[in-house]
């Protein structure tokens, strides 16, 4: 077997010395958390958006029903939580996302 290493193995190798690293306390990785997104504050960031379920999903694509979901309680993936609070903090950016 040749040894032929490319950038991108090499680059993994890496990845993966850093991951044991940190998971031994030996290295801090930077990371970001995304904190619980409670019904009520689903319900507000809609209100704030849209007048109802319908309104947000032709403004935003996710639709009526999911909200509806999320807004009673059901579980949202950390992408959904993401999505959320960028439409809570710039709703006009995640329209231009949408219309580009």
């Amino acid at each position: 077997m040749a040894d032929d290493r490319t950038d991108l193995g090499l680059a993994i190798e890496q990845g993966l010395r850093d991951a044991i690293a940190h998971r031994r306390g030996q290295v801090a990785l930077e990371g970001r958390s995304v904190e619980p997104m409670p019904p009520a504050r689903i319900k507000a960031i809609r209100r704030a958006v849209a007048d109802s379920p319908k309104a947000f999903e032709r403004r935003f694509g996710i639709p009526a029903r999911t909200l509806e979901g999320w807004e009673q309680g059901r579980k949202l993936t950390a992408a959904d939580r993401v999505l959320l609070t960028v439409i809570e903090k710039e709703p006009e950016a995640v329209e231009r996302a949408l219309a580009g």
